[in-house]
């Protein structure tokens, strides 16, 4: 189902032109494999600058830009984070960049934006303690599965909840998915989910919806990554973690640091991660105190001096001389 990117918000005025700029945009990045989800979080971000500054796409200046990315959030009034300051960013230099080559602008003015500086991230996994916890904190089954899952094989929630029975191979014991950048990709099966899968039929969604929803508004889809998140994140909380850094995606880092302090190669789990890049799987991987000590351990050995080998050297030459 194609997303429809380019409905306006009804207060917006309907002489601002963004509505045909932003459907000759969402073909343009079609057409150069960008996924649904992406093209629509960019749109959501352009229709925001729309209704912020009531102008059309032609007047936009470069101060326009730098207002939009200083807002205050819509909900809490504190400023934007670091990170969503940097995707709006590159999304509005991709819609500018694309106006003044096409000829829609003579000038682009996203240009010099500045650039926004990202505190250095930390692993955030969940303890094996933790998610323990949170399976036996009395949430469903279908709950307890997908944190299975997402502990065992790394996948992200927004890949679970899409599951079907044809995607698992249990003869080789792998899953198909189709991870970020539209790529597909096999995860290896944990003998553990290997057993889970035997309980799930073999054709059709794993987590089916009973309701029709936003995505399936006709019924028969499966339930949506925001419902099955909601749902990890009250059993983290049941579990009694209360740090709000640590969310459903910390399955996905605890999967990550498992296999690392367990000896895999940082290669292998970015292959297994899926990622694009070693700096991002470097993201998702805690390296721990009894690491770094045997890291210090395989250190060469060097005999402390109480004295100075010079002075010493020196002490033999006069003596037989």
């Amino acid at each position: 189902m194609t997303t429809n990117v380019t409905t306006m918000p009804a207060d917006i005025d309907a002489e601002i032109s963004w509505e045909g700029f932003l459907g000759e945009f969402a073909v343009y990045q079609r057409a150069g494999g960008l996924s649904e989800k992406t093209i629509s979080n960019r749109a959501e971000c352009y229709l925001a600058l729309a209704k912020h500054t009531g102008k059309t796409p032609q007047q936009i200046t470069k101060g326009d830009l730098l207002a939009m990315m200083t807002r205050p959030h819509a909900r809490t009034g504190e400023q934007l984070s670091p990170n969503t300051k940097q995707a709006e960013r590159s999304y509005l230099q991709a819609l500018f960049q694309w106006m003044q080559e096409e000829g829609h602008r003579p000038d682009d003015p996203s240009a010099k934006l500045p650039k926004v500086k990202i505190p250095r991230r930390h692993p955030r996994p969940l303890r094996i303690q933790q998610i323990e916890g949170m399976l036996d904190s009395g949430i469903y089954a279908r709950t307890r599965d997908i944190i299975t899952i997402a502990a065992l094989s790394g996948l992200r929630i927004g890949e679970i909840v899409k599951i079907r029975g044809e995607d698992v191979d249990l003869e080789g014991q792998t899953i198909a998915t189709t991870r970020k950048g539209n790529f597909e990709h096999r995860v290896p099966l944990h003998p553990v989910l290997v057993e889970l899968a035997e309980r799930y039929p073999r054709e059709g969604w794993w987590f089916p919806s009973p309701f029709p929803n936003e995505k399936f508004p006709n019924g028969g889809g499966h339930i949506l990554m925001a419902s099955a998140s909601d749902r990890v994140g009250k059993a983290i909380r049941a579990a009694g973690v209360t740090d709000r850094k640590i969310t459903g995606h910390s399955l996905r880092h605890f999967y990550a640091s498992q296999l690392m302090s367990n000896g895999a190669n940082i290669r292998v789990i970015q292959e297994m991660l899926g990622h694009a890049s070693l700096a991002t799987t470097q993201l998702y991987t805690e390296v721990t105190e009894v690491q770094t000590q045997a890291a210090v351990e395989l250190l060469a050995g060097i005999d402390p001096r109480k004295k100075s080998g010079r002075r010493a050297a020196e002490q033999r030459v006069r003596f037989s001389a």
